[in-house]
């Protein structure tokens, strides 16, 4: 028994404590980020620490009790499991991540609960575990999971970040495939040491993409807009520049934290409002650039206020100017216009301050 034990978990339990050793030691990683993947591991390495003690004792009709208690836990993080993962991809609204926490939290209660009246999961005197008649709800909580990661894979594919969408569409395949093989074939450390891979893997991604991401929002960066700029000159495109207002004011107020919220706001904002074609950098504090291709003025003029909207329901403004470069402009020259717009923007938001 403990031979078989140690076979289907001691490698992903190793892996799961290195890469918390990467995590407490990594410093490009923001910390919002670095969290996110360390309740990933230590729910991945507790699923697994529950899932031995079941084992062990199956069919020995001893420790019933013990079996119930890590059950109740094993049922209650199973799906949980991939909430980490929907968190740090940052595209999910704030509404539905708080639904789906809530939706832990009962899930979390119902298997509590179940030791005593067996409505998720009931044992026989053998200590046989079997599915109560509430069974399949954490079941079906692990399908709504899976289907907000397919849903953040489409929102980044949206955004431009194409390879950060097919990672987490393959890591909602085989967070499907784990979950097939747990409950048909009952095979044991399958969702717990999917977590852990999915953790290992998702981190080493974000560690290599900070060549191209801007560390605190997940934005393309400065690198990466010149770099497109001259892959996409030969095409007609938008440049839109962004800029947040009062971000001093707010740093001298109320601190770097709050300075770097309202800079996520903003980015938070590009990230639900703007279309596929678009994409959307930050050019160093707060500062940011939008380039999308095909558009019309009707088109951009449309988004630059769904922009707007969605930054002031957070609580902020920002400055916008746009123009369009065509093939054969000189794209500083655009770029030094549309710059100019913004400002004109800002000084027209300030005016308008003063004026109230």
């Amino acid at each position: 028994m403990i031979k078989e034990i140690i076979q289907m978990s001691y490698l992903i339990v190793v892996a799961g404590i290195t890469l918390l050793i990467f995590l407490f030691y990594n410093s490009s990683l923001i910390f919002k980020r670095k969290l996110a993947f360390l309740i990933g591991v230590l729910i991945s390495l507790v699923m697994i620490l529950c899932n031995i003690v079941v084992y062990m004792y199956t069919g020995t009709g001893r420790h019933i009790m013990l079996m119930k208690l890590f059950s109740a836990i094993s049922y209650s993080i199973s799906g949980p499991i991939m909430l980490p993962f929907i968190f740090v991809t940052n595209v999910i609204k704030r509404k539905v991540r708080i639904a789906v926490l809530s939706l832990a939290v009962f899930n979390a209660l119902l298997c509590f609960i179940s030791i005593f009246n067996g409505c998720i999961f009931t044992f026989d005197e053998m200590g046989v575990r079997k599915l109560g008649s509430l069974g399949t709800i954490p079941y079906i909580l692990s399908f709504i999971y899976v289907m907000l990661l397919l849903t953040a894979s489409m929102n980044k594919f949206r955004l431009g970040f194409k390879t950060e969408s097919y990672f987490i569409f393959l890591l909602s395949l085989f967070a499907i495939l784990a979950t097939v093989m747990n409950v048909v074939f009952h095979f044991r450390f399958m969702i717990s040491g999917i977590a852990v891979l999915s953790c290992i893997f998702y981190y080493m991604f974000f560690t290599t993409e900070t060549l191209t991401r801007d560390a605190l929002t997940g934005a393309f960066n400065r690198h990466s807009f010149y770099k497109d700029v001259e892959n996409m000159k030969k095409h007609q495109m938008f440049v839109i520049a962004i800029d947040l207002n009062g971000l001093k004011k707010i740093n001298d107020t109320d601190g770097h934290d709050a300075g770097d919220k309202a800079i996520l706001a903003v980015s938070e904002s590009a990230f639900e409002v703007l279309p596929m074609k678009c994409r959307f950098y930050r050019m160093g504090g707060d500062e940011f650039e939008i380039l999308y291709p095909g558009a019309s003025y009707t088109d951009v003029e449309l988004v630059t206020n769904k922009f707007k909207d969605a930054v002031a329901k957070k609580g902020y403004s920002i400055a916008v100017g746009f123009g369009e470069f065509k093939k054969g402009m000189n794209f500083d020259n655009v770029f030094r216009e549309v710059d100019a717009i913004m400002y004109e923007d800002k000084a027209h938001i300030k005016a308008l301050k003063l004026a109230e």
